[in-house]
């Protein structure tokens, strides 16, 4: 799909899915865009206001913090024709330091192509959950790329550059374990990324590899996501995590299973179906079930009881098996935690990953809660999970399009 086809779609779902004043909340663009056949993450963009300002010329942006969850909306800038493809403004700007977004850095061209060639290099490996999405086929490998670029952005001298060429290194191996790197060219295209993509290689093989052989020495290095291998194991000796549970419980009552908040539904509270609501009436829709739990302390109890009783679970299985604490790297944080399973409705069944960190102290702080995709992913970029709880081809979703405009 080229770019005009992209903003056609674009305009065609933001236009069909306005509000009275002209403005479409963005939450409800990403499920009928990828309908449409258009994912914006399989197109390398963390967020999906990140392709639309590639159209600015042709959709404008804004932010409203009125409400008391920041909400996205765009809007079609009228008498501009269809066919003119924008240049985003962030694009335009050069300079020494080094974006974190990979797309903002260099020109990927078609993002699911390279994404599909660096599949076909690497290690065999599953990149996709239970169930692939012909427009999404690879999207732990789509994040891993973004999100590792991400990582290497925050350390000095990792994504190596001259004159001519740019790399860095993918933190993947081929199938005689050599490390692939990511090689580009100066863009020569004004106004647009300062590079643009051109291979992934194997120094020294074919002309790419030998290309990067020549101008980089040394190789650029991997990505660093720990300091100390004791930060990948959970230490038995700590205490049990602390947890803060008005976060965990009310806070992120939207990531909890619908099975488990009907089995401990507040007394006269009316569950609703969601899929449909803009973020304004979902966030209001789930603040308002998390004050009826807040104030319903029986309820409040009875789930804080059952996430301590999966915490002590998971605490043992940790205790038989160390692998049951996974490592993860958080790109929002920036930093390392271990993930432990928890069970809500079976204890045979893994519901949600338990975010842990250790603090200066030497205890654990239990912190967040995140659907297992979304564990899956943050994992995926220290190791391939070795477990057997976070399993890629068990993990269900609903939808790889993820409406986290307003995280």
């Amino acid at each position: 799909m080229n770019n005009t086809e992209i903003l056609q779609n674009l305009i065609q779902v933001v236009d069909s899915n306005k509000n009275q004043d002209g403005w479409t909340d963005l939450a409800l663009v990403g499920k009928p865009l990828n309908d449409l056949g258009v994912n914006y993450k399989a197109l390398g963009y963390l967020k999906l206001r990140e392709l639309i300002e590639e159209y600015s010329e042709n959709i404008e942006l804004k932010k409203d913090t009125s409400n008391q969850v920041p909400v996205f909306y765009a809007r079609i800038i009228q008498n501009i024709s269809p066919s003119k493809k924008s240049i985003s403004r962030k694009h335009q700007t050069r300079g020494d330091s080094i974006p974190s977004n990979l797309l903002q850095w260099a020109w990927m061209g078609d993002f699911r192509q390279a994404v599909l060639d660096l599949k076909n290099i690497a290690l065999k490996e599953r990149w996709y959950y239970k169930s692939q999405n012909p427009t999404y086929p690879f999207p732990i490998l789509s994040k891993y790329l973004t999100y590792t670029f991400f990582r290497l952005s925050k350390e000095s001298g990792k994504i190596k550059t001259n004159e001519q060429y740019a790399a860095f290194n993918t933190g993947l191996v081929n199938n005689l374990y050599e490390p692939i790197y990511a090689l580009f060219e100066k863009n020569k295209v004004q106004g647009k990324q300062e590079w643009f993509f051109h291979e992934f290689c194997i120094s020294g093989v074919g002309k790419a590899g030998k290309i990067l052989a020549s101008n980089f020495n040394p190789l650029p290095e991997r990505a660093q996501f720990f300091n100390s291998s004791s930060e990948l194991i959970y230490d038995m000796e700590a205490p049990e995590p602390q947890m803060n549970w008005n976060h965990i419980i009310i806070d992120n009552v939207s990531r909890l299973p619908l099975e488990f908040l009907e089995e401990n539904k507040p007394s006269g509270f009316l569950f609703r179906e969601t899929a449909n609501m803009d973020t304004i009436e979902k966030s209001k829709y789930f603040k308002s079930l998390a004050d009826a739990i807040e104030n319903d302390s029986k309820k409040f109890r009875t789930i804080k009881n059952r996430f301590a009783d999966s915490l002590d679970l998971a605490l043992k299985r940790v205790q038989w098996n160390f692998k049951t604490a996974i490592p993860m790297y958080y790109p929002s944080n920036n930093k390392m935690s271990l993930l432990l399973p928890l069970s809500l409705i079976d204890d045979e069944i893994i519901d949600l990953a338990l975010v842990t960190e250790k603090t200066q102290s030497g205890s654990y702080l239990g912190h967040t809660i995140l659907p297992l995709a979304w564990a899956y992913s943050n994992a995926r970029l220290i190791t391939r999970p070795d477990s057997d709880w976070l399993i890629a081809e068990k993990i269900e979703t609903d939808s790889d399009v993820e409406n986290d405009e307003n995280e």
